[in-house]
């Protein structure tokens, strides 16, 4: 098949009636509505849904919004006069009323085809809350009021009949007693229940996150207007809501406390982003595209390629639940290759374009990496999140390790067999993301940054630690702003980083009973155990891994183990990075001595 007869990959297009109506690329996640809108046993039209308040979060550009207007296109059909059905062509949903449209082709060949109608007809009322814009946390209120405004007005326009005053230039009443307004005229305008239909619930609190705006003034507002969904008085058939934090869910959800929190259910792992059989499945004929158009990649296993670089995300601890790729990633990067044979022969390298900086919050993680306040996650067992502790200063300076989880840049890993899950970056794509975007690339030579990571690889499969390998992250960290590398924590993790891109086999934060080692990895027959300090000491590095004996677990497996211990010392002038390397066997051996900083010297290491 030609390039241009391939249904569009469309990776910024959310739009479910016009992606089906013009053919693209879509994977099908309407047979998960089976559990999503299942319903309560019933003779009459629309059965009640056995939960009707539910909650989904998820990182940017992972589909949210176009499962958003899924649901949309399936509980209402589409509007009079729709744009993507000029024709009128109609379909069955019971009580649908006069000019609206639910059109074969949008269910045809999909899961969800046979079930698509139980629920009958009901008007969805659908907020994106990341248009409620005020760059003032006390203006929320007004934007809400404005916003809501406009959601009135276009239901007007389709022959609503307002119970209230009549929509002026900006109604009186507040975002809350407006939203309560809309549902009743609804319900009393087509004889049915609305559905609530909320995107980016966080976005007017986000954006405030990390600055000095306080943004309790906008919680207040979204509080009182998220009350409304839950003081329904049985007025409302179901209510989704989807965004990018869990953590804000607690304080803008403390007075409507019924939203079942579906995020970590793995039942709906794959509800947003594709799996590794979707992919393999749906993006076939692409690749038979690819190997047509560039003959290098025939011998190339295309889809490993992009597993490395996109999949990996898991959004629940439990070892259970699916992994799934970014979504916008990964048909971003295959929509940039097919049409250009240089990305094309880079591709049959294995080096895919990386969309991740369009995708992720950089905004958001940069801002608060330059927050002296915050420090990055350890990415251990021990920062799973407490969903009961939650207050406001959460909310001012959120802990990191939630941040990083909802925004994607970690995901659960492990877990299963006795053993905690534990965070770390996703993919490639992340872990490339951290060291440029987050930790300020630009001060860093575009050449040199491109041989870092097999520079340093080369020098920890040769055992030159403490001289090649030093010396190069030594050079790297150098050129960091003083602001984005001012921690052990963000030293821990950009190395972390580093490691994960290497291709080896790799750990970071392995639990054991005598605690968690930085990071382990594995070159052939050699396991690298590393510990780091930052402004502390080798010693004090060095006697971690004694007393709590890091990597004792791969003794007498034949394996040769080195300790190497770190320390990077700095002051705004200047930048040392300490290293030491140490034979795990001698280095457990030693009891009650005071350890040089030095290190031992480990056969075969300079």
């Amino acid at each position: 098949m030609p390039a241009t007869q391939l249904p569009p990959l469309h990776p910024s297009d959310a739009g479910f009636a016009a992606i089906r109506r013009r053919g693209g690329f879509y994977v099908d996640k309407t047979g998960l509505f089976r559990d999503l809108l299942e319903t309560y046993p019933s003779t009459i039209s629309g059965p009640p849904l056995t939960c009707r308040h539910q909650f989904l979060a998820r990182p940017r550009r992972f589909g949210k919004t176009l499962l958003i207007n899924t649901l949309e296109a399936w509980f209402q059909g589409l509007p009079p006069n729709h744009p993507e059905n000029p024709e009128g062509v109609a379909g069955n949903l019971d009580g649908m009323p006069t000019g609206w449209t639910s059109p074969a082709w949008l269910w045809e060949g999909l899961e969800g085809k046979d079930l698509h109608g139980v629920h009958g007809w009901h008007p969805a009322i659908r907020l994106d809350l990341s248009r409620v814009n005020n760059p003032d946390p006390a203006g929320t209120y007004r934007a809400l009021q404005v916003y809501l405004g406009e959601a009135i007005g276009v239901w007007h326009r389709r022959g609503m009949q307002w119970l209230s005053n009549m929509p002026g230039t900006l109604p009186p009443e507040s975002p809350s007693d407006l939203l309560v307004a809309l549902v009743r005229s609804l319900q009393t305008t087509h004889g049915c229940s609305p559905v609530v239909l909320v995107d980016e619930y966080d976005a007017p609190v986000v954006k405030h996150i990390g600055t000095d705006r306080n943004p309790q003034p906008a919680v207040e507002a979204l509080q009182d207007f998220f009350r409304a969904l839950k003081d329904d008085e049985g007025l409302l058939y179901g209510v989704f809501v989807t965004g990018i934090t869990r953590f804000a869910r607690h304080h803008l959800f403390s007075a409507a406390n019924n939203f079942t929190d579906i995020s970590e259910e793995g039942a709906y792992g794959a509800l947003c982003g594709f799996t590794d059989e979707e992919v393999a499945r749906d993006l076939a004929p692409y690749r038979e595209v690819l190997r047509t158009l560039e003959p290098r990649l025939r011998d190339r296993n295309i889809q490993a390629d992009w597993r490395a670089r996109y999949n990996g995300y898991r959004f629940s601890p439990r070892p259970g639940a699916p992994r799934v790729y970014n979504p916008f990633t990964l048909t971003s990067g295959l929509n940039r290759v097919l049409p250009d044979a240089e990305r094309r022969r880079e591709a049959a390298a294995g080096i895919w374009p990386s969309a991740w900086s369009e995708s992720g919050h950089p905004g958001l993680i940069a801002r608060l990496a330059a927050d002296t306040r915050r420090v990055l996650p350890a990415g251990g067992p021990a920062e799973a999140r407490d969903a009961q502790a939650a207050g406001m200063g959460d909310l001012t300076h959120p802990n990191y390790a939630d941040l990083m989880v909802d925004t994607g840049y970690y995901t659960w890993h492990g877990g299963g067999d006795d053993t905690p899950a534990y965070l770390n970056f996703p993919n490639l794509e992340v872990a490339e993301s951290w060291t440029r975007d987050i930790l300020d690339r630009g001060r860093y030579p575009s050449d040199r940054h491109a041989q870092l990571v097999p520079d340093l690889k080369a020098a920890l499969a040769a055992g030159d630690v403490k001289g090649a390998f030093r010396q190069r992250l030594e050079d790297y960290l150098f050129h960091f702003s003083f602001h984005n590398l001012r921690s052990e924590d963000t030293f821990r993790t950009l190395l972390q980083s580093l490691l994960l891109q290497m291709g080896r086999p790799t750990q970071s934060e392995k639990s054991t009973l005598g605690g968690r080692a930085d990071h382990e990895i594995r070159f052939g027959n050699r396991m690298y155990v590393f510990e780091v300090k930052y402004n502390q000491s080798l010693g004090a590095a060095r006697r971690q891994i004694r007393n709590r004996q890091y990597g004792r677990e791969h003794l007498g497996r034949g394996l040769e183990v080195v300790a190497v211990s770190l320390n990077l010392r700095r002051n705004q002038d200047d930048i040392v990075l300490e290293c030491a390397t140490d034979d795990l066997v001698e280095l457990l051996g030693v009891r009650d001595k005071t350890l040089p900083e030095g290190g031992g010297t480990f056969p075969g290491l300079g």
